[in-house]
C-alpha cells in the first residue's frame, strides 16, 4: 500500500481538487485522499505529512506553489485557528460557490440514487457577510492575571483570546471588550482549570437585531457578591441592555453555557426581536436563528417551497421559539409545533400569543411521543429544522409511518442531511434543494430541501 511508503514529516506535493464539509481541500497522491486546512480547489500545494490512515493522508501547507486567484491574505490567523472566522483566506463570491460544492460533495457521497445537481440551486448569500452574528457564547478564561473572553482551537484544548471577530454584531464586540475591563476592575475572577479557582466560566450576549435591545448571561461556578454591581456598571454603559441573568453549574469540566439552576439580577427576562412583522420573547436559553437576516429570507423561502394551502394540517417539528409556525399560520387551517426545550416553548407561547396567532398548538414532547398521541387522519406538510445531527433513523421511521405530503427540511449539516435523504428517498422525490449563507466566513452550510410524496 502507498501509504506504508509515507512517513509522518514527509514532504510532498497535491494537487488540490474539491473541497471538505470542513472547509479544508482535499487532493490525492497515489489514489491516496489528501486533506489540508487552508487549501483551495486549483491549488498546487507542498505539504508536509502530520497524519497517516489506511485510506487518506493530513498535512499542513509549507508553500502554496499555484494560487487560486481567489484566494485572500489571513488578516486574523487566531480567528481563523479556533474556527470562528475561517474561511477568510477566500473571496466570499467565491466561498459560496465553495459552499455550495460542499453540499453537492455530501449528497453524491450518501445518497445512492442520483439527485441531479440542476436541483440544487445557487447559494443565497448575503449583502452585507460581516457583523451578522447577533448571539455569541464564550467562555472566559484568566491568563497571566487578565481575564479573557475566547474560543478553543479546532479540534483541541488550547483557549485562544477573542473580544472582537469581524462576524459578530459591532456592538457586541465592543461589550465584550468592556466586560473584560469591568471584571478586573471589580476582582471577578474567571475560571482557572488547572486549579480550578475563580468564579466565571462563560457569558452568552444575544442582541436583538430589530430593537437593539441585549441579553447577557454569566455562569457561574459559585455565587460572587459584587456580580450586581458588575451587571449595573454594564447597563450604565451600555443601556440597551435590559435583561441580565447569572446562571449556576458545579460541572467544571463540561463546556456548557445555560443550567437549570438560575436568577435574573436585572430587567426583563426576555428581549424582543421583531421579524417578518412579528414580535419574538426570548429567554436566554430559547434558540433562535443567531443571523436574523437570513433567517427571515430562510423562513420565507420554507413558506414558499411548501406552497401550503387553507385546509393544511402542518407539523413544525424542532420547533425551538416556533418561527417557522409563526410564518405559515396564516396559510394553513392548524400547526402543531413539536419542541422539547421547556425555555423555547415557554418563548413559542408567549410569541405566539403576542403575534394573537391561535391556530397553532405548541406541543412539549419529542417529536416520536407527540406523533403518537396526535389524533388526526391526515398531515399534509412536516417541517423540520433539526440541530446538526439532522432527523436520525427514529424519526425518519415516524416520518415514513405517517407519510406527509410534503417535507420541506431545513439542514445545518450537509452529511446528515444527506443520510437522511437517502432514507427519505424510499418513498419521497427531492424537488428541490435552496442552499443558504447563514454563517458566512465559515464552511457551515446551511439548505432547505423540498421532498414530495411518490
Amino acid at each position: 500500500m502507498i501509504n506504508e511508503k509515507l512517513n509522518i514529516g514527509d514532504v510532498i506535493d497535491v494537487l488540490i481538487k474539491k473541497i471538505g464539509i470542513n472547509g479544508e481541500g482535499i487532493g490525492y497522491y497515489c489514489k491516496l485522499a489528501c486533506f489540508v486546512d487552508h487549501a483551495l480547489p486549483d491549488e498546487l500545494v507542498e505539504i508536509e505529512i502530520t497524519e497517516i490512515f489506511p485510506t487518506r493522508i493530513i498535512g499542513k501547507i509549507i508553500t502554496i506553489k499555484e494560487k487560486n486567484p481567489d484566494r485572500l491574505e489571513v488578516l486574523y490567523p487566531d480567528y481563523d485557528a479556533c474556527g470562528a472566522y475561517n474561511m477568510q483566506h477566500i473571496t466570499y463570491p467565491k466561498s459560496l460557490e465553495l459552499k455550495r460544492d460542499i453540499l453537492i460533495n455530501s449528497i453524491h457521497h450518501y445518497v445512492k440514487n442520483r439527485i441531479p445537481y440542476a436541483k440544487i440551486k445557487p447559494m443565497i448569500g448575503m449583502e452585507e457577510p460581516l457583523g451578522y452574528r447577533n448571539k455569541v457564547s464564550l467562555p472566559v478564561r484568566k491568563i497571566d492575571g487578565k481575564n479573557k473572553f475566547g474560543l478553543y482551537a479546532k479540534g483541541g484544548n488550547e483557549f485562544i483570546p477573542v473580544n472582537d471577530t469581524p462576524v459578530q454584531h459591532p456592538r457586541i464586540n465592543e461589550i465584550i471588550q468592556a466586560l473584560e475591563v469591568l471584571l478586573d476592575t471589580f476582582k471577578f475572577h474567571a475560571y482557572i482549570q488547572k486549579d480550578k479557582s475563580g468564579y466565571l466560566k462563560s457569558v452568552v450576549i444575544r442582541r436583538s437585531h430589530s430593537t437593539g435591545e441585549t441579553q447577557v448571561s454569566f455562569l457561574l461556578i459559585e455565587k460572587f457578591k459584587d456580580i450586581s454591581l458588575v451587571a449595573e456598571k454594564l447597563v450604565e454603559m451600555f443601556p440597551e441592555i435590559v435583561s441580565v441573568f447569572a446562571f449556576y453549574t458545579k460541572q467544571y469540566k463540561e463546556q456548557i453555557f445555560f443550567t437549570t439552576d438560575y436568577e435574573k439580577i436585572y430587567g426583563k427576562a426576555t428581549i424582543n426581536e421583531r421579524i417578518n412583522g412579528q414580535i419574538f420573547s426570548l429567554y436566554p436559553e430559547s434558540f433562535f436563528q443567531l443571523n436574523t437576516v437570513m433567517a427571515d429570507i430562510f423562513y420565507n423561502k420554507m413558506r414558499e417551497l411548501a406552497n401550503l394551502s387553507e385546509n393544511d394540517v402542518v407539523i413544525d417539528a424542532y420547533a425551538g421559539s416556533a418561527p417557522i409556525s409563526h410564518y405559515i399560520a396564516k396559510d394553513v387551517k392548524k400547526v402543531y409545533a413539536i419542541e422539547i426545550d421547556q425555555r423555547s416553548v415557554q418563548s413559542a407561547i408567549l410569541s405566539l400569543k403576542r403575534n394573537q396567532i391561535q391556530n397553532v398548538t405548541v406541543l412539549q414532547s419529542d417529536f416520536t411521543k407527540a406523533l403518537k398521541n396526535l389524533e388526526v387522519d391526515t398531515i399534509d406538510a412536516m417541517f423540520f429544522d433539526p440541530p446538526r445531527t439532522g432527523l436520525g433513523y427514529d424519526t425518519i421511521k415516524q416520518v415514513l409511518k405517517f407519510k406527509p405530503k410534503k417535507i420541506i427540511y431545513g439542514s445545518c449539516n450537509p452529511s446528515t442531511l444527506a443520510k437522511d435523504l437517502n432514507d427519505l428517498m424510499q418513498i419521497y422525490e427531492v424537488k428541490e434543494i435552496i442552499p443558504m449563507d447563514m454563517f458566512p466566513y465559515t464552511p457551515l452550510v446551511e439548505s432547505i430541501s423540498l421532498l414530495v410524496l411518490k
